[in-house]
């Protein structure tokens, strides 16, 4: 899952970084920059320029005269005052709208890029810093789409400005000016040059920066992945091992040597269900399993509440009817995974894996009406006290059966015929409330699961 909305943002980022993510920077009219003319006359020329606006656009009338030596005239866009410009290094285009009318065949213009450079730069001499043009012809090219890139240092200003080799290239990185101008040689005459728009544009994160943002996002993804798959494994394993730990501890406090248990049947021979050394048998396969899911482990032990007095009063053939008919309710009500042990004398002790101890207090609780719901003979009336607690991962289980223990013995001093839950130290009350109902769960009422016949 993680990794189809790994490709989903990388392509969404992808096709994003690639028809959006543009910036822009706009020069026309409406710009909020001075613009100025300029021309050959503050070198002693005779060409006089003006600007005036229509709209959005900017118009310069260039009027050359025959006497001037060098003529030129320069709209110029004033976006930086030096030695503070405008980082241009993040466009890559420029889209450029201009019209030129005067009397050449091939009316040029040119096309400069002015960058302010303190290595060789004086803000109090204009012409120190570095002119990067680029020439072409407006009638061929009505709406010019130039990479920035192809804008060159010109030869004139190399030749008039010595710099080093390490700043003889093209800069854009502080841009001050950018100027519109004609073309050399000028025909004497009138020329007009329009400004509709120039536009610079590029993306706020480069593409090539993108596509490694991406891959470095892929690559930590992969680092993630592996670290979580490694822990998980690792926490499996640390729960494997604690579990296999808690049930070899079990079999240690049951005391039942490994040579002598050969020889015992592991059932009980009036019941039929596990005696303790069964129950030895048991957790031992689960132990040399690694069966994790055997925890949670609900533990209950029950009590059939006066049994000697069963005993007094109709005699012991009686009471191990009575004992047998009780493990046969008890097991043909629990499922074929869970252990019903005889614990001793009239105690029964089940184990539930995999089961929490909430859900083992409410089979306790179907149990227990399962118990005294069955239609004993000869006018008996039999119920028992049941125990809830659990065994987790890490401790022993013994003193989860401790704790089913006390919680038994608290529902016989409660008045007999109810569940008590005991977990971790706690005595979270009886299932059954004390007129006999249930109180905090809705179970349907299973009857009578076995007669006597059984």
């Amino acid at each position: 899952m993680i990794c189809l909305v790994l490709v989903a943002v990388t392509a969404i980022g992808l096709v994003w970084n690639q028809f959006g993510m543009n910036r822009h920077f706009v020069l026309d009219g409406n710009s909020d920059v001075t613009v100025r003319a300029i021309d050959d006359s503050s070198s002693g020329g005779k060409t006089i320029s003006s600007i005036h606006r229509e709209g959005s656009r900017l118009v310069m009338n260039c009027e050359v005269r025959a006497r001037s030596a060098g003529p030129y005239c320069s709209l110029i866009f004033e976006i930086g005052r030096p030695p503070h410009g405008v980082d241009l290094t993040g466009f890559d285009k420029v889209t450029v709208q201009v019209n030129s009318q005067g009397a050449e065949l091939d009316q040029q213009v040119r096309l400069f890029l002015v960058n302010f450079n303190s290595a060789y730069s004086d803000p109090a001499q204009p012409s120190s810093a570095k002119v990067q043009e680029l020439v072409y012809e407006p009638a061929a090219h009505p709406r010019l789409s130039a990479k920035l890139s192809q804008f060159t240092v010109p030869s004139w200003w190399s030749m008039s400005h010595l710099v080093d080799v390490e700043h003889a290239g093209t800069e854009l990185d502080n841009v001050v000016a950018v100027q519109v101008t004609t073309g050399a040689p000028v025909t004497p005459g009138m020329h007009v040059i329009t400004v509709d728009r120039i536009e610079f544009t590029g993306k706020r994160v480069p593409p090539a920066t993108f596509r490694l943002g991406v891959i470095s996002a892929w690559l930590l993804a992969a680092v993630a992945c592996i670290a979580l798959y490694a822990a998980d494994a690792r926490k499996a394993l640390e729960a494997s091992r604690h579990a296999k730990a808690a049930l070899e501890r079990l079999n240690a406090e049951l005391h039942v040597e490994t040579d002598a248990f050969k020889q015992v049947v592991k059932r009980d021979q009036l019941t039929g269900a596990l005696n303790r050394h069964g129950l030895r048998d048991e957790l031992s396969k689960a132990a040399d399993r690694g069966d994790v899911g055997f925890f949670p482990l609900a533990i209950v032990l029950m009590d059939i509440d006066h049994f000697k007095r069963i005993n007094d009063l109709h005699g012991h053939v009686v009471g191990d009817r009575v004992i047998k008919a009780i493990s046969h309710v008890i097991s043909g009500a629990i499922e074929r995974d869970d252990i019903l042990v005889r614990w001793g004398g009239e105690e029964f002790l089940l184990v539930f894996p995999g089961t929490a101890p909430m859900d083992a207090l409410a089979i306790a609780e179907r149990l227990r009406r399962a118990v005294a719901g069955h239609a004993w003979s000869a006018g008996l009336q039999v119920t028992g006290s049941f125990g809830v607690s659990e065994a987790t991962v890490g401790e022993d289980l013994v003193d989860g059966i401790k704790r089913a223990d006390e919680a038994m013995y608290l529902a016989k001093t409660n008045g007999r015929d109810r569940v008590e839950l005991i977990v971790g130290g706690s005595s979270y009350g009886s299932l059954r409330s004390s007129d006999g109902e249930i109180s905090d769960f809705e179970l349907s009422d299973s009857g009578s699961l076995f007669d006597d016949s059984h």
